[in-house]
């Protein structure tokens, strides 16, 4: 039921104001966690690295792996969270991948940090956004995209926090220790989710059926994408983003580190302080905006989209290329803002064009293609650092991100707005 067609019939499910924002709540704490999570191997690096002796292509193929594992099982997950309870999804989810981040405490060699950062933990974090997001957009209809913005604010807290915590923890008690603690953090959460769980009212009813029938419905949501010029142009536009911070994230720690001899906690909080608090703005003014304007303007999610990652680019360039540690920094925080309006409708705009029923599992094919295509860039920049220096890396990234915007683009005005009645 694309966006243009739907005539209202969709509706909350009958719960009070309390209950569904307690809903996003709880999920922005998990995926707190989980963007927190993400953020320690990045800001650690340059400690793993010196331990195991091993070379930055080496270290970039951990977080290829991660971006590997996650891309293949997010599809089984989207289907996941349209078969079984998003709930009990998002829980088994958290349970995963904080095991994963546990145990890459203990790894003892190189092998077993490939195998528990790059397969447990990237296993684990794959369930989460496909359900969380579609339980979230379940609850919400007219405040839909403030509610997934004000979820989405979970990934740029988590990254700045968990860069500055877990640096810190790293300095004072090494990385293992970093890993530990957000490990031990995430199951904690797991159960207080369960315990919630029984004050929420029941979730939505998800459809029960023989193998065949899963295998129809994720049919359904492949036909559904692959039709959509605008589902189209978004895979094509988070694919871009996802490489660009993929990449961004796993490496400019190290580059501060290396560039500016600034100390983990410094290169770790630095590196995404600036960019995530200018996405802050970015991602709420635009959650609000496009919600009051999408009933006028039908294709202004997707139009915002594909205009901010265009203007993410000269950004990107800009910090890979200025002197002036300050001008780095003003940079990244400009980058971060356009990210901000690319995010505030990220699931949205993909919600608004899906019926319910095929959410999770379109939401996890398009994802699946943003995490395989990102899964190369930290391999890419740590070659083209050891090749041409860390600048690079760097501009690769701004070239995606002009090169994928403008795609988008071609995507969206490919298509004729229809009027819309209805949410």
């Amino acid at each position: 039921m694309p966006i243009e067609a739907r005539t209202g019939a969709e509706a909350a499910p009958k719960t009070g104001f309390w209950f569904k924002w307690e809903i996003v709540a709880l999920l922005w704490f998990a995926f707190f966690l989980n963007q927190a999570d993400r953020q320690i191997f990045g800001v650690t690096l340059p400690l793993i690295r010196a331990e195991f002796d091993l070379s930055d292509q080496q270290m970039g193929l951990v977080a290829t792996t991660f971006s590997i594992v996650f891309g293949l099982l997010v599809p089984i997950a989207g289907l996941a969270g349209d078969i079984f309870k998003r709930r009990d999804i998002v829980v088994f989810s958290l349970i995963l991948f904080s095991v994963g981040t546990l145990l890459t405490g203990f790894s003892a060699n190189y092998l077993l940090l490939l195998l528990f950062r790059g397969l447990a933990t990237g296993a684990g974090e794959a369930f989460y956004a496909p359900a969380a997001n579609s339980l979230i957009a379940e609850r919400h209809i007219e405040t839909r995209a403030r509610a997934l913005s004000i979820h989405q604010t979970a990934n740029y807290t988590g990254v700045v926090l968990g860069s500055l915590f877990a640096g810190w923890v790293a300095d004072q008690h090494g990385w293992r220790a970093a890993f530990m603690t957000f490990g031990v953090a995430g199951l904690v959460w797991a159960g207080v989710i369960l315990l919630r769980a029984q004050s929420q009212p029941p979730p939505a009813a998800r459809p029960t059926g023989s193998l065949a029938d899963h295998r129809r419905l994720a049919l359904e949501a492949l036909g559904v994408l692959v039709r959509s010029p605008l589902l189209l142009g978004q895979t094509v536009g988070f694919c871009g983003l996802v490489f660009m911070l993929v990449g961004y994230l796993t490496w400019m720690p190290t580059i501060l580190y290396e560039r500016f001899q600034l100390s983990l906690a410094s290169a770790g909080f630095s590196s995404v302080v600036y960019h995530h608090v200018l996405g802050y703005a970015g991602l709420l003014a635009t959650g609000v905006v496009t919600d009051r304007l999408v009933r006028r303007f039908t294709r202004i999610r997707v139009l915002s989209m594909a205009g901010a990652l265009m203007l993410c680019a000269p950004f990107i360039w800009l910090s890979a290329n200025a002197a002036d540690l300050w001008v780095v920094y003003a940079a990244l925080g400009a980058f971060g803002l356009f990210r901000g309006v690319y995010d505030a409708n990220l699931y949205a705009a993909m919600f608004d064009a899906v019926e319910d029923r095929l959410r999770s599992s379109v939401a996890g094919l398009i994802i699946a293609c943003a995490y395989v295509v990102g899964a190369f860039a930290p391999w890419l920049m740590g070659v083209l650092k050891g090749a041409y220096g860390v600048r690079s890396g760097l501009e690769m990234l701004a070239a995606v991100a002009l090169a994928t915007g403008a795609l988008f683009l071609a995507f969206v005005l490919s298509t004729r707005p229809k009027p819309r009645s209805g949410l």
